[in-house]
C-alpha cells in the first residue's frame, strides 16, 4: 500500500484502519488528526457507480466527537449553534453549523441529542473540543466536555438498509433520516443513526469501544457478502451531483 502520506504518531489511526489496508486503501487524508481513506483500486468514477448501484463500508472514524453531558449541555450546545435546539428530541440529530463570536462558520458538525443533558457532536475538520471546553469555562457552566471511545463506520448505498437490519435487526428499516436507535453488539449499546455522506441511503454506526473495530467491520462485510459491499470513501462525483456542502 502506497498512499503517498508519511505517516507519524501525530496521525492517529482508526479501530478500522487495518481493514481497509488490507483491503488495498492506496490513499490517506488527514481529518482531525486522524486517517481517513481517500481512495482504493477503483476511479473516482466506478466507485461512483459502485456506490450507487450496491453498498459500501466506509471508516470515518475521523469524525471525532465532542461530548456534552451534564445539566447545562443544552446550554452549551445552543451557544454554539445558531440552530434553535429547543424542539429537539433525544433520538435525533441535526445538521448544527457551529459559529464563533463574529458568526464566522467554524464546523458543520452534525449534533446527535443522547438524553435531555447528552449530546455528541460529530465534526468535521477543526478543533470543535477547544472551543467548546472554552466556552464551558468561561461561561461557568455545569458541563463535562470531551472526546469520547467514538468511532463511526458508514454503510452506504441502496442495500445498506439489507446490510444494516442483516446484523442489527429489521428495527433498524424503521429508523427515519436524521434519527437512530441503539442496537446491541457484542454486549455494547451502539447508536445506529439513518444519516451518512451521500445521498444513495445509508447508516452511521457509532462504534463506542475501539477494541471491537476490526469485529464489527468484519461482521458487517461477511454480512454483504451477497450484496457485493465493498470499500469506499466519500465520493466527489457522488457528493457534488447530490449538492452536499464540504467544510473542513
Amino acid at each position: 500500500m502506497s498512499s503517498g502520506l508519511v505517516t507519524s504518531r501525530r496521525n492517529r489511526r482508526t479501530p478500522y484502519t487495518d481493514c481497509v489496508e488490507a483491503l488495498g486503501v492506496s490513499g490517506f487524508s488527514i481529518v482531525n488528526h486522524t486517517l481517513l481513506p481517500k481512495s482504493f483500486a477503483r476511479s473516482v468514477e466506478e466507485d461512483y457507480w459502485h456506490l450507487k448501484e450496491h453498498v459500501q463500508l466506509w471508516d470515518v472514524g475521523c469524525q471525532r466527537q465532542v461530548e456534552l453531558r451534564g445539566p447545562d449541555a443544552v446550554l452549551l450546545a445552543q451557544k454554539m449553534t445558531p440552530r434553535d435546539l429547543r424542539s429537539m428530541k433525544p433520538g435525533q440529530c441535526y445538521y448544527t453549523p457551529v459559529i464563533d463570536n463574529h458568526a464566522g462558520l467554524l464546523n458543520d458538525p452534525v449534533l446527535l441529542k443522547r438524553a435531555s443533558d447528552w449530546f455528541w457532536f460529530s465534526i468535521a475538520d477543526s478543533d470543535v473540543l477547544l472551543w467548546a471546553k472554552a466556552l464551558a469555562l468561561g461561561m461557568n457552566l455545569d458541563v463535562q466536555v470531551s472526546e469520547p471511545d467514538v468511532w463511526p463506520l458508514a454503510v452506504q448505498g441502496p442495500r445498506a438498509e439489507d446490510l444494516v437490519a442483516s446484523v442489527f435487526g429489521d428495527e433498524t428499516r424503521s429508523v427515519r433520516y436524521f434519527s437512530f436507535l441503539e442496537c446491541d453488539f457484542h454486549g455494547r449499546q451502539l447508536v445506529v443513526a439513518r444519516s451518512g455522506y451521500s445521498k444513495q441511503g445509508g447508516f452511521e454506526i457509532y462504534l463506542d469501544d475501539s477494541a471491537l473495530g476490526s469485529t464489527l467491520w468484519d461482521t458487517l462485510w461477511e454480512a454483504g457478502a451477497d450484496l457485493q459491499v465493498a470499500p469506499g470513501c466519500p465520493n466527489l462525483i457522488e457528493r457534488i451531483e447530490a449538492g452536499l456542502l464540504s467544510y473542513g
